[in-house]
């Protein structure tokens, strides 16, 4: 649901709760509704019930980092008196009530019907713009000091929309080459029936946006390489596409590190799944033959590279 209509919603819910009270109906509105700029949401989702649930304990507790992170907000816009008098803290309880008077849309419902539409993820291929270099990654200390909570739906809208870009770009580099959309290859990413991005002849392939220099896969992902079902294809929009070859002996050795960090944590650290594992691509697999750029082949080279490896 959009803010403006959420908030418009709660006014008039505090409003019928306390009918002779309409200063403290609008101080809990407008308290709530400097909560959700200071967490630069523009959607009301169950996830974000759940998360200022998980933050109502340090909302409360001037002691708390978050508790300092929202006063500089408030003060910064003017609006100190609705934390310093408690207005936040006292709308929290209403908010959660009003909450479950009705049902939120879900996130995963959200990002696909508002954010990820295909008419508006438009990636297309230029060979004009290439700047052919394999993006890697250096391991980076991880930091455990507290920071602002930003919006979950809408950071979980990004990785999903920047990964669809990836797959419309190789579509859009395929049809290039002169390949013909659901004749030679076929964009199935939507499709469960297939569990991979691209049907391309009889190879199916699973497309990665590695502008990062990292990349991840799931145990299904994980299952379908191992069987030669697929194979992974790279991207970094503007920069290259790489095939990184079913049988290549870094993927092989990349998939069984994975397994053993999971089998060491389960007899080790039993209550901890590393289920998500950052792979990073290091900067001495630039000359690794087993990623190969296929941004300038022709249409009969690339042809050749995926059905060779399948």
């Amino acid at each position: 649901m959009q803010i403006d209509e959420f908030i418009s919603r709660f006014k008039t819910f505090c409003q019928q709760r306390y009918p002779s009270e309409t200063g403290t109906a609008t101080s809990y509105t407008n308290a709530v509704k400097y909560l959700f700029e200071f967490m630069k949401v523009s959607e009301v989702t169950n996830t974000l019930f759940l998360e200022i649930r998980s933050l109502e304990p340090d909302i409360r507790d001037s002691n708390s980092v978050l508790y300092g992170e929202l006063n500089e907000f408030f003060f910064s816009t003017e609006r100190s008196p609705y934390l310093r008098k408690g207005f936040l803290k006292a709308a929290l309880p209403i908010l959660f009530e009003f909450g479950s008077s009705f049902a939120l849309q879900d996130d995963n419902n959200l990002i696909l019907s508002q954010e990820i539409r295909d008419n508006q993820v438009i990636a297309d291929f230029s060979a004009e713009t290439l700047r052919h270099e394999l993006p890697t990654a250096e391991y980076i200390a991880h930091n455990y000091s507290v920071r602002r909570i930003s919006g979950t739906s809408d950071e979980s809208a990004k990785k999903i929309r920047s990964g669809r870009k990836a797959e419309k770009y190789f579509t859009s580099f395929l049809t290039s080459l002169g390949f013909i959309k659901n004749q030679d290859f076929f964009d199935v990413a939507n499709n469960k029936a297939y569990g991979y991005d691209i049907r391309f002849y009889d190879v199916g392939l699973e497309v990665k946006n590695i502008k990062s220099g990292t990349f991840f896969l799931s145990d299904n992902e994980i299952a379908r390489l191992e069987n030669t079902e697929t194979h992974l294809v790279l991207i970094d929009i503007d920069n290259g596409i790489w095939i990184l070859r079913n049988c290549s002996l870094w993927l092989n050795k990349t998939i069984k590190n994975i397994k053993a960090l999971r089998v060491y944590c389960e007899i080790h650290y039993s209550n901890l799944d590393p289920c998500d594992v950052k792979i990073m691509i290091n900067a001495a697999l630039k000359c690794d033959n087993d990623f190969i750029e296929i941004s300038d082949f022709t249409k009969e080279h690339v042809k050749q590279i995926l059905i060779r490896e399948s």
